[in-house]
């Protein structure tokens, strides 16, 4: 027997069967075409957060040194720290670039030298002073250890200068630059 072609030749009874033969047709198929098994498995995920730290600086600008004051001048400087979360960041300050003997020096285009000290701050927090501040800072690592770091914010650390009062120097502009190493 053949099968009309279109849905309107066909006779009721062909109506009936012929969605329906179709439909079995159809789910004998699709079983073959689905996967039969299946297995499982756990993939890891793994990652390591490691301590690091950036960082940024303001100059120690001391300005006008009177060598006739009997206190010795003091200026601040700074440290900002970005570090990884529980970091604890450690600094050495290193002799500058005309050190003598280990003690720092400033130098002016003259030949002039103004020897000056780099003190840290009363306490190893962020935003500690420099009132009473007489140790040296480090100059090697691990150096003057701070505090950890309790998030990803940035913090913010002192850095004392103090040139002694009664040094003999000529005029001029003096300048110098110190490597400050951050260990973490």
């Amino acid at each position: 027997m053949t099968l009309p072609l279109t849905h309107d030749k066909l006779s009721p009874r062909e109506r009936y069967i012929v969605p329906r033969v179709a439909a079995l047709a159809l789910g004998a198929v699709i079983p073959a075409l689905t996967v039969a098994d299946t297995a499982d498995t756990n993939v890891a995920i793994v990652a390591n957060v490691v301590a690091n730290c950036i960082s940024t600086s303001t100059p120690i600008a001391f300005g006008n040194y009177n060598p006739f004051d009997p206190q010795p001048l003091m200026a601040v400087g700074t440290l900002t720290l970005i570090c990884t979360q529980e970091a604890t960041p450690s600094v050495a300050i290193g002799l500058g670039a005309n050190p003598s003997g280990g003690v720092r020096r400033m130098t002016a285009s003259g030949g002039g030298v103004l020897p000056y000290s780099i003190l840290t701050p009363t306490s190893p927090g962020p935003d500690a002073t420099c009132t009473g501040a007489t140790t040296d800072y480090p100059t090697v690592a691990p150096g003057f250890t701070l505090t950890p770091a309790p998030s990803f914010a940035p913090r913010t650390f002192t850095v004392c200068g103090k040139i002694a009062s009664g040094i003999s120097a000529p005029i001029g502009s003096y300048a110098d630059t110190v490597l400050a190493t951050i260990s973490f």
